[in-house]
């Protein structure tokens, strides 16, 4: 069978609109690029709804890839340099986190960079999962699951309100720790487990609600003159201190 060459191939098309958050949204699909990142999901056990390659690759048993011409790759690729095979998944989302472990609550965090290296770190750590509070960005955009280097799949991800997360905060077991540049406590300190650890968003940081629901807060100390950490940055800091 000859490689799919046209744009206009409905397999095509449907790749291609999940560029858009409201399409992902609507199929409830995204996209991962790449052997390493397909490895990881492979190992975790995810199955791709589909696989595009550009040649014969064997990463998962029960999905067999369908052949592309490399200039439909590059069409599909979010990258300047393509690679050689990319697979569409099902979006998952856990209904409610536990009340176990370390939770890493993110509200309204909207740089989908930031918020796939957050995730990445959050693997690295074995945080329990990473509920998103509010408007946050969309985590299975392309430009998360890449920042995200494979830990879109390792991570747990759940979404909530404002209301419900301050009522999932007043039930918490142990330590609700809240970052904020005018608390007094510094962050290199005990807490009481498990903890819940709030972070907001680059440009407000957290509501005075969710502020208000903490137990803590705390501050990254920074020499004066500095305005503020990378929220990314902040969350690594927070996640090694406290997990």
């Amino acid at each position: 069978m000859l490689p799919i060459s046209s744009s206009q191939n409905p397999t095509i098309k449907l790749i291609r609109s999940l560029e858009h958050k409201k399409e992902r949204r609507d199929a409830g699909l995204f996209v991962a690029e790449g052997f390493a990142m397909l490895e990881r999901a492979e190992a975790l056990g995810w199955v791709p709804d589909m696989v595009l390659a550009t040649k014969h690759v064997d990463v998962f048993d029960e999905v067999k890839p369908t052949i592309v011409t490399d200039k439909i790759m590059a069409e599909l690729s979010g990258q300047n340099n393509p690679h050689d095979v990319l697979a569409v998944f099902k979006q998952r989302y856990q209904p409610h986190p536990s009340k176990d472990g370390l939770w890493l609550a993110l509200e309204e965090v909207r740089d989908p960079g930031n918020m796939g290296t957050i995730i990445r770190t959050a693997d690295a750590v074995d945080v329990k999962g990473i509920i998103l509070v509010g408007d946050c960005c969309d985590p299975y955009s392309p430009e998360c699951v890449r920042a995200s280097t494979g830990s879109i799949f390792g991570v747990t991800l759940v979404r909530m309100n404002l209301a419900g997360m301050l009522d999932f905060a007043k039930a918490w077991p142990g330590d609700v720790v809240g970052t904020s540049g005018t608390a007094r406590s510094d962050f290199r300190k005990e807490y009481l487990h498990p903890v819940l650890l709030a972070m907001g968003s680059e440009s407000r940081g957290l509501s005075a609600d969710l502020s208000r629901s903490c137990t803590q807060l705390v501050r990254i100390p920074m020499k004066d003159g500095v305005e503020s950490l990378n929220v990314a940055t902040a969350a690594a800091l927070m996640v090694y201190q406290v997990g």
